[in-house]
């Protein structure tokens, strides 16, 4: 069963109160998110605790949260949501280190720009081919390599390149054509 729809079916169960399966949920992508939060808060601990107020929120809402694209998309977005707050707090409080302060201000600046271009990115990929939009959200959302998602999927990594070709190619029209 491929990743993504796994995913789909551990929320439908976290929703309906499986403990278990948000544990799994969390043991899948508690490491990756940190990473990723390491990034912009640049500050393991700090890192740790916006991943685990994400999964607590995750857990403490599970019977209304509504996921219509992929699980994975959701969850990052969710974390880089929570670190921007984190980072905001720590500005009110005057402890915010100056690259973390350049971060915030770069990011209000161009927040109108993005939410914009998000918009239309997430239309122009909803677009895709079913196997498309899977193979590109797993190699740009989730950064898996070629040759995972052809392990995964059990396609070739030719096939997974051509997929990846074509799909950012038909993304970049439809942006075009969009105006973004």
């Amino acid at each position: 069963m491929p990743e993504i729809h796994a995913d789909k079916v551990l929320m439908i169960a976290i929703g309906n109160n499986d403990y278990i399966s948000y544990n799994k949920l969390f043991d899948r992508y508690y490491g990756c998110l940190c990473q990723y939060v390491y990034g912009l808060l640049m500050d393991k601990d700090d890192a740790e605790d916006v991943v685990q107020e994400l999964f607590l929120t995750l857990w403490k809402n599970r019977e209304r949260i509504e996921i219509r694209e992929n699980v994975s998309g959701y969850l990052y977005r969710m974390a880089r949501h929570l670190a921007l707050n984190f980072i905001r707090s720590k500005k009110q409080m005057g402890s915010l280190p100056e690259d973390q302060d350049q971060l915030l201000l770069s990011y209000e600046d161009n927040r109108l720009e993005t939410e914009e271009f998000k918009i239309a990115l997430y239309d122009c990929i909803d677009r895709l081919p079913d196997r498309s939009r899977e193979v590109l959200l797993l190699h740009r959302v989730k950064g898996l390599k070629q040759k995972e998602i052809s392990d995964e999927l059990s396609i070739s990594v030719k096939t997974i390149k051509n997929q990846i070709w074509m799909s950012l190619q038909k993304l970049k029209k439809c942006l075009d054509m969009k105006g973004v």
